[in-house]
């Protein structure tokens, strides 16, 4: 179950809170900062569980995501980053 969770949440997470939450804040007139910080906070929230150097340690991957993003609009390297990051988590046996 592990596994297909790994395998799907990146997808979903960067298509849906980064690609699809930044595009709107921009199209809507919010400037790029602006979709990073939404961006960043609204992944922060539901990733607070991880504790404190887990939120500092995210924070900072979620910020250069979003900043990647505003910059390229290029979802799918995001994606495969995402996945990388989720499967050394999972074999180093901290998921």
């Amino acid at each position: 179950m592990s596994v297909t969770f790994i395998l799907l949440n990146p997808f979903f997470e960067e298509l849906i809170v980064r690609a699809y939450t930044m595009s709107e804040m921009i199209r809507l007139g919010g400037s790029g900062w602006l979709a990073v910080l939404i961006s960043v906070a609204v992944q922060m929230s539901y990733h607070l569980y991880q504790g404190a150097a887990g939120a500092i340690t995210i924070t900072i991957i979620f910020t250069v995501f979003s900043i990647y993003y505003v910059r390229t609009r290029r979802v799918v390297p995001l994606i495969l980053a995402h996945l990388g990051y989720d499967l050394h988590a999972l074999f180093a046996g901290r998921f």
